[in-house]
């Protein structure tokens, strides 16, 4: 047999790296080849801008779900690029473009080729949405996917990012009681089948009934499975969602209405993994407001509970020790101050976290609307949130630094009109930073790893409305890697 030696090939593969998810993104890749008897030099392994990225939004988050009642919410949709500048190392120019697609078909809604142009869209059926974004605008792509029902009990307003795929996703939100309905929104973005399958933990441990279920998602599809379903009257449900053959982007969705009275709905978007230090962004307490924490692991759990203040921590005397039961979950009631904090959650057993919080109208059928914030990791590289058709809210960028201080590049707004600062927050504290009318908002960390969220709060007929974006990093970067081949 001959023996062709001095063949090397160079292939980039993409790696989970500054937020990029495996099959969400996309760096090109090269073949160099030798002739017989001469070596060619690799180079060595980098971190490289992606040319491709993906985020997954949930489309009408409450149509489709089998036994459920449908109810259209005005949706839209919108994505960007950051501006120039922005993102490290990016190249001032290139070509590139962002589009935004639904269903099986990739229908496209709307597209841009304009760097810091926002594109949005309106979405009626019950398509998964899909932003793609190539070349030179695939560095730092953010989109947002607003729900938004006015007039009747299903009234409310869902402010969701749209998210890279994984196969693990831990969902935080949802609760027992008359009328509360919860859907979990599983979409695959890729061009294969992918199998799903469920874990729920609930006050009282596992929910049995749930592992029993499992879903095959076809591509470029979703299914909206009902969580009522899987754990009927659960008063604390926590989701783990688990794929194979693939990945995955899930939402909950939740809805309450209490009797006659509609008391709102929000998307319960992808908390941290299962960890033993863990941070809270974005809970604005003006009215009632909780932690939930989940314990998945076979031993109980004694966690810590510290509120992360503008003034500095604050250790209440009862979440000094709070006992989370294996493979269960708890609700731990926070004070009703109306201030903005976060929450420093630290624990002996790795444990799962969201607050929730809620705003509510003075009039006697007391409707309003609720937020759930996850926690979140660290933010290292660039992340935002655009707000598209929400003029006349209160709009503020929540910003909560762990153990460490950190101070990040806040811009509010795109191109020239954009409003750039610099915002210094203190270890274990929260800053809020007001963002007026701006329609989008974009952070770089320049030092530390700080959490951030974005509240979204107004009122509709003396009703309140109010949402709460979490904000995680956008696919920046990925890991090239040369690969030899050392015989043929």
């Amino acid at each position: 047999m001959r023996n062709v030696s001095g063949i090397v090939r160079s292939a980039a593969v993409a790696l989970v790296a500054t937020g990029v998810a495996v099959g969400a993104t996309r760096v090109g890749g090269s073949v160099q080849l030798a002739t017989a008897g001469e070596r060619v030099g690799l180079p060595e392994s980098s971190n490289v801008l992606v040319d491709a990225a993906s985020l997954v939004c949930p489309g009408q988050q409450r149509l489709g779900a089998a036994g459920l009642r449908d109810v259209q919410g005005n949706v839209s949709v919108a994505a960007a690029a950051p501006d120039t500048g922005v993102v490290s190392g990016a190249p001032s120019g290139g070509a590139g473009g962002i589009q935004l697609l639904a269903g099986p078909s990739a229908r496209g809604l709307a597209q841009t080729s304009d760097r810091g142009a926002v594109v949005s869209a309106g979405v009626s059926g019950s398509d998964v949405v899909v932003a793609k974004a190539d070349g030179a605008l695939a560095p730092g792509l953010v989109a947002t996917q607003v729900w938004r029902h006015t007039g009747d009990d299903d009234r409310g307003l869902v402010v969701t990012p749209c998210q890279l795929p994984s196969s693990d996703v831990w969902l935080v939100g949802g609760g027992g009681g008359p009328s509360r309905t919860e859907r979990i929104i599983v979409s695959n973005p890729g061009a294969n089948a992918v199998s799903v399958s469920f874990e729920v933990l609930g006050t009282a441990g596992p929910v049995d009934a749930a592992s029993q279920r499992s879903v095959s998602i076809a591509p470029l599809s979703r299914e909206v499975v009902s969580l009522d379903a899987m754990a009927p009257n659960e008063a604390a449900p926590v989701v783990h969602v688990s794929a194979t053959g693939g990945v995955v982007s899930a939402v909950l969705d939740d809805q309450w209405i209490l009797g006659a009275t509609g008391r709102g709905i929000d998307d319960a978007t992808r908390a941290s993994a299962p960890g033993t230090d863990l941070v809270v962004p974005g809970v604005e307490t003006g009215g009632d407001a909780f932690v939930r924490l989940a314990n998945p692991g076979e031993a109980e759990a004694l966690a810590q509970v510290r509120l992360l203040t503008d003034k500095g921590p604050v250790q209440p005397d009862e979440f000094r020790a709070v006992r989370v039961p294996a493979g269960s979950t708890v609700d731990v009631p926070l004070p009703a101050n109306g201030a903005a904090m976060g929450l420093g959650i630290r624990s002996d057993q790795p444990l799962v976290a969201a607050a929730w919080a809620e705003r509510r109208a003075t009039t006697a059928d007391q409707m309003g609307d609720f937020g759930w914030s996850p926690a979140t990791p660290g933010l290292r590289g660039v992340a935002g949130v655009l707000l598209p058709g929400l003029e006349g809210t209160t709009k503020r960028l929540l910003l909560t630094a762990g153990s460490s201080p950190a101070r990040v590049e806040a811009r509010l707004g795109t191109g020239d009109g954009a409003q750039v600062s610099t915002v210094d927050v203190p270890a274990d504290s929260t800053v809020a930073v007001p963002v007026g009318d701006a329609d989008s908002v974009w952070v770089v960390p320049t030092m530390g790893a700080p959490r951030a969220a974005v509240s979204v709060s107004g009122v509709d007929g003396g009703v309140p409305f109010f949402s709460v974006a979490s904000l995680t990093d956008a696919p920046v970067r990925a890991l090239s890697v040369p690969v030899r081949q050392v015989r043929n």
